[in-house]
Protein backbone atom coordinates (compact mmCIF):
# COMPACT_ATOMS: atom_id res chain seq x y z
CA UNK A 1 0.00 0.00 0.00
CA UNK A 2 2.81 2.47 0.86
CA UNK A 3 4.20 2.04 -2.55
CA UNK A 4 1.02 2.06 -4.16
CA UNK A 5 0.87 5.36 -2.24
CA UNK A 6 4.07 6.71 -3.53
CA UNK A 7 3.59 5.86 -6.70
CA UNK A 8 0.59 7.65 -6.54
CA UNK A 9 2.31 10.72 -5.28
CA UNK A 10 4.92 10.43 -7.47
CA UNK A 11 2.52 10.55 -10.56
CA UNK A 12 0.81 13.61 -9.06
CA UNK A 13 3.42 16.14 -8.50
CA UNK A 14 4.31 16.33 -12.19
CA UNK A 15 0.36 17.30 -12.93
CA UNK A 16 -0.11 19.53 -10.20
CA UNK A 17 3.66 21.53 -12.19
CA UNK A 18 2.09 21.10 -15.19
CA UNK A 19 -1.36 22.59 -13.39
CA UNK A 20 0.50 25.20 -11.40
CA UNK A 21 1.98 26.36 -15.08
CA UNK A 22 -1.18 26.75 -16.65
CA UNK A 23 -2.43 29.43 -14.12
CA UNK A 24 0.30 31.40 -14.15
CA UNK A 25 0.43 31.66 -18.17
CA UNK A 26 -3.15 32.10 -17.49
CA UNK A 27 -2.40 34.93 -15.29
CA UNK A 28 -0.07 36.53 -16.75
CA UNK A 29 -2.39 36.41 -19.98
CA UNK A 30 -4.80 38.18 -17.52
CA UNK A 31 -2.78 41.14 -16.66
CA UNK A 32 -1.69 41.66 -20.13
CA UNK A 33 -5.09 42.10 -21.38
CA UNK A 34 -6.23 44.39 -18.72
CA UNK A 35 -2.80 46.37 -19.32
CA UNK A 36 -4.03 46.61 -23.30
CA UNK A 37 -7.29 47.83 -22.04
CA UNK A 38 -5.87 50.19 -19.98
CA UNK A 39 -3.97 51.74 -22.53
CA UNK A 40 -7.25 51.79 -24.99
CA UNK A 41 -9.07 53.69 -22.37
CA UNK A 42 -6.50 56.62 -22.08
CA UNK A 43 -4.32 58.72 -19.33
CA UNK A 44 -7.08 61.18 -19.61
CA UNK A 45 -9.38 58.58 -17.40
CA UNK A 46 -6.85 57.68 -14.44
CA UNK A 47 -8.18 59.84 -12.00
CA UNK A 48 -11.24 57.98 -11.45
CA UNK A 49 -10.95 54.91 -8.77
CA UNK A 50 -11.47 52.36 -11.06
CA UNK A 51 -8.66 53.00 -13.36
CA UNK A 52 -6.89 54.05 -10.27
CA UNK A 53 -7.56 50.21 -9.01
CA UNK A 54 -6.83 48.56 -12.34
CA UNK A 55 -4.47 50.51 -13.84
CA UNK A 56 -2.33 51.64 -11.22
CA UNK A 57 0.68 50.92 -13.43
CA UNK A 58 -0.53 52.14 -16.71
CA UNK A 59 -1.63 55.23 -14.76
CA UNK A 60 1.72 55.78 -13.29
CA UNK A 61 3.29 56.75 -16.45
CA UNK A 62 0.66 58.87 -17.58
CA UNK A 63 1.47 62.86 -17.14
CA UNK A 64 0.21 64.68 -13.93
CA UNK A 65 -2.23 67.45 -14.76
CA UNK A 66 0.38 69.89 -13.90
CA UNK A 67 2.50 68.48 -16.24
CA UNK A 68 0.17 68.89 -19.34
CA UNK A 69 -0.80 72.51 -17.81
CA UNK A 70 3.33 73.10 -18.48
CA UNK A 71 3.13 72.56 -21.87
CA UNK A 72 2.96 75.41 -24.19
CA UNK A 73 -0.20 75.82 -26.55
CA UNK A 74 1.97 75.86 -29.51
CA UNK A 75 3.32 72.44 -28.92
CA UNK A 76 -0.24 71.16 -28.13
CA UNK A 77 -1.31 72.40 -31.32
CA UNK A 78 0.99 73.84 -33.81
CA UNK A 79 4.29 71.96 -33.10
CA UNK A 80 5.42 68.75 -32.66
CA UNK A 81 7.76 67.71 -29.89
CA UNK A 82 11.04 67.92 -32.14
CA UNK A 83 9.84 71.87 -33.00
CA UNK A 84 8.60 71.23 -36.61
CA UNK A 85 5.60 72.80 -37.53
CA UNK A 86 2.31 70.55 -37.70
CA UNK A 87 -0.26 70.92 -40.51
CA UNK A 88 -3.37 71.88 -39.02
CA UNK A 89 -6.56 72.06 -41.05
CA UNK A 90 -6.88 75.70 -40.79
CA UNK A 91 -3.15 76.07 -42.07
CA UNK A 92 -4.64 73.48 -45.08
CA UNK A 93 -7.38 76.09 -45.79
CA UNK A 94 -6.77 78.13 -48.99
CA UNK A 95 -7.81 82.07 -48.57
CA UNK A 96 -7.83 82.87 -51.75
CA UNK A 97 -11.04 80.36 -52.60
CA UNK A 98 -13.01 81.95 -50.14
CA UNK A 99 -12.25 85.66 -51.41
CA UNK A 100 -13.39 84.66 -54.60
CA UNK A 101 -16.59 83.32 -53.15
CA UNK A 102 -16.64 86.84 -51.48
CA UNK A 103 -16.25 88.57 -54.95
CA UNK A 104 -18.36 86.05 -56.49
CA UNK A 105 -21.47 86.57 -54.00
CA UNK A 106 -20.72 90.33 -55.04
CA UNK A 107 -21.19 90.37 -58.40
CA UNK A 108 -24.27 88.06 -58.31
CA UNK A 109 -25.58 90.44 -56.07
CA UNK A 110 -24.84 93.50 -58.20
CA UNK A 111 -26.02 91.92 -61.85
CA UNK A 112 -29.48 90.86 -59.54
CA UNK A 113 -29.98 94.19 -57.86
CA UNK A 114 -29.54 96.08 -61.55
CA UNK A 115 -31.28 93.29 -63.50
CA UNK A 116 -33.76 93.91 -61.63
CA UNK A 117 -33.94 97.80 -62.55
CA UNK A 118 -33.86 96.90 -65.87
CA UNK A 119 -36.52 94.34 -65.75
CA UNK A 120 -38.69 97.01 -63.91
CA UNK A 121 -38.21 99.47 -66.91
CA UNK A 122 -39.19 96.59 -69.39
CA UNK A 123 -43.18 95.63 -69.99
CA UNK A 124 -43.82 92.88 -68.19
CA UNK A 125 -43.98 90.29 -71.44
CA UNK A 126 -41.66 90.11 -74.41
CA UNK A 127 -42.95 89.16 -77.66
CA UNK A 128 -41.65 86.08 -78.63
CA UNK A 129 -39.85 85.14 -82.02
CA UNK A 130 -42.07 82.69 -84.11
CA UNK A 131 -41.20 80.58 -86.88
CA UNK A 132 -43.44 82.58 -89.30
CA UNK A 133 -40.88 85.61 -88.98
CA UNK A 134 -37.94 83.32 -90.79
CA UNK A 135 -37.70 82.55 -94.46
CA UNK A 136 -38.01 85.64 -96.11
CA UNK A 137 -36.13 86.52 -99.51
CA UNK A 138 -33.91 89.26 -97.99
CA UNK A 139 -33.64 87.36 -94.87
CA UNK A 140 -30.21 87.76 -93.22
CA UNK A 141 -29.29 91.32 -93.82
CA UNK A 142 -31.10 95.42 -93.77
CA UNK A 143 -33.44 96.54 -93.91
CA UNK A 144 -35.40 94.05 -91.78
CA UNK A 145 -32.33 91.33 -90.58
CA UNK A 146 -35.32 88.87 -90.50
CA UNK A 147 -34.06 85.64 -89.91
CA UNK A 148 -33.45 82.43 -92.42
CA UNK A 149 -33.14 79.24 -90.40
CA UNK A 150 -37.00 78.26 -88.75
CA UNK A 151 -36.71 78.60 -84.98
CA UNK A 152 -36.38 75.05 -84.07
CA UNK A 153 -33.37 74.63 -86.19
CA UNK A 154 -31.92 77.77 -84.78
CA UNK A 155 -32.77 76.62 -81.30
CA UNK A 156 -30.67 73.11 -81.76
CA UNK A 157 -28.07 74.45 -83.37
CA UNK A 158 -27.45 77.24 -80.19
CA UNK A 159 -28.38 74.40 -77.74
CA UNK A 160 -25.57 72.03 -79.57
CA UNK A 161 -23.01 74.80 -79.04
CA UNK A 162 -24.02 75.27 -75.76
CA UNK A 163 -23.24 71.88 -74.66
CA UNK A 164 -19.92 71.53 -76.82
CA UNK A 165 -19.05 74.77 -74.76
CA UNK A 166 -20.02 73.30 -71.54
CA UNK A 167 -22.65 76.06 -70.17
CA UNK A 168 -23.77 73.41 -67.85
CA UNK A 169 -27.00 74.48 -65.87
CA UNK A 170 -27.09 77.39 -67.94
CA UNK A 171 -27.90 75.72 -70.99
CA UNK A 172 -31.92 76.10 -70.11
CA UNK A 173 -31.16 79.72 -71.77
CA UNK A 174 -29.53 78.88 -75.03
CA UNK A 175 -32.47 79.21 -77.03
CA UNK A 176 -33.08 82.67 -79.11
CA UNK A 177 -37.02 82.86 -77.81
CA UNK A 178 -35.94 83.05 -73.99
CA UNK A 179 -37.40 86.05 -71.98
CA UNK A 180 -35.91 88.68 -69.78
CA UNK A 181 -38.12 87.62 -67.06
CA UNK A 182 -36.60 83.79 -67.31
CA UNK A 183 -32.90 85.62 -67.70
CA UNK A 184 -33.12 87.24 -64.56
CA UNK A 185 -34.31 84.28 -62.60
CA UNK A 186 -31.40 82.23 -64.12
CA UNK A 187 -29.04 84.71 -62.92
CA UNK A 188 -30.64 85.91 -59.29
CA UNK A 189 -30.78 81.53 -58.15
CA UNK A 190 -26.99 81.00 -59.48
CA UNK A 191 -28.06 79.04 -62.53
CA UNK A 192 -26.46 81.28 -64.67
CA UNK A 193 -23.09 83.35 -63.83
CA UNK A 194 -21.60 86.25 -65.76
CA UNK A 195 -18.63 84.50 -66.73
CA UNK A 196 -20.67 82.17 -68.74
CA UNK A 197 -22.50 85.33 -70.71
CA UNK A 198 -19.27 84.97 -73.14
CA UNK A 199 -19.83 81.58 -74.22
CA UNK A 200 -23.49 81.91 -74.52
CA UNK A 201 -23.34 85.22 -76.53
CA UNK A 202 -20.21 82.74 -79.15
CA UNK A 203 -23.46 80.61 -79.43
CA UNK A 204 -25.98 82.87 -80.17
CA UNK A 205 -24.20 84.45 -82.93
CA UNK A 206 -22.27 81.27 -83.72
CA UNK A 207 -19.36 83.52 -83.42
CA UNK A 208 -20.52 86.07 -86.50
CA UNK A 209 -20.50 89.80 -85.79
CA UNK A 210 -24.20 90.92 -85.96
CA UNK A 211 -23.51 94.55 -84.81
CA UNK A 212 -25.18 95.88 -88.07
CA UNK A 213 -28.40 94.34 -87.01
CA UNK A 214 -28.20 95.46 -83.21
CA UNK A 215 -27.78 99.03 -84.76
CA UNK A 216 -30.31 99.01 -86.56
CA UNK A 217 -32.94 97.37 -84.19
CA UNK A 218 -31.77 100.34 -81.97
CA UNK A 219 -29.49 98.19 -78.98
CA UNK A 220 -26.86 100.69 -78.67
CA UNK A 221 -29.18 103.43 -77.84
CA UNK A 222 -29.94 102.12 -74.12
CA UNK A 223 -26.13 101.07 -73.37
CA UNK A 224 -24.03 102.50 -76.05
CA UNK A 225 -20.96 101.22 -77.65
CA UNK A 226 -20.87 98.95 -74.54
CA UNK A 227 -23.34 96.82 -75.91
CA UNK A 228 -21.34 96.46 -78.80
CA UNK A 229 -19.67 93.08 -77.49
CA UNK A 230 -22.78 91.61 -76.92
CA UNK A 231 -23.85 91.64 -80.53
CA UNK A 232 -19.69 90.82 -81.97
CA UNK A 233 -18.59 88.28 -78.87
CA UNK A 234 -15.61 87.56 -81.54
CA UNK A 235 -13.70 89.92 -79.67
CA UNK A 236 -14.70 90.83 -76.66
CA UNK A 237 -14.22 87.21 -75.08
CA UNK A 238 -14.26 87.70 -70.77
CA UNK A 239 -15.25 91.31 -71.17
CA UNK A 240 -18.55 91.03 -69.76
CA UNK A 241 -19.26 92.80 -66.33
CA UNK A 242 -21.80 93.80 -64.17
CA UNK A 243 -21.84 97.69 -65.83
CA UNK A 244 -22.72 96.08 -68.69
CA UNK A 245 -25.84 95.00 -67.47
CA UNK A 246 -27.98 97.69 -69.23
CA UNK A 247 -27.68 95.87 -72.54
CA UNK A 248 -29.89 92.91 -70.74
CA UNK A 249 -32.62 95.36 -71.70
CA UNK A 250 -32.42 94.42 -75.13
CA UNK A 251 -31.80 91.07 -75.05
CA UNK A 252 -34.51 90.36 -77.06
CA UNK A 253 -33.17 92.37 -79.92
CA UNK A 254 -29.83 90.77 -79.46
CA UNK A 255 -30.82 87.35 -79.80
CA UNK A 256 -33.24 88.13 -82.78
CA UNK A 257 -29.96 89.92 -84.34
CA UNK A 258 -27.69 86.76 -83.75
CA UNK A 259 -30.72 84.39 -84.90
CA UNK A 260 -31.19 86.22 -88.33
CA UNK A 261 -27.15 86.25 -88.61
CA UNK A 262 -27.51 81.99 -88.95
CA UNK A 263 -27.58 81.01 -92.51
Amino acid sequence: LIMDHGRGFGLFTPLLTVQLLLLLILLICIDQTDALKCELVGCRFCVTRRMQTHCSAFCATCPTESQRKEQSPSTLIGESSSGSKISTPIDRQQVTPSVNRTEMGKTKREWSRLMKITLQMQPSTCMPISNSESGGAGCGSAPDYSPCLPLDKANTLFRECCEQLNLGTCIRLCHYDVTLNKAKHLFDNGICTVEMIPKYLYCASQGKDNSACCAKKGVFKSGGDRCQKFCNSAGSEDTITPKDISCASQLHQILGCHWSGLK
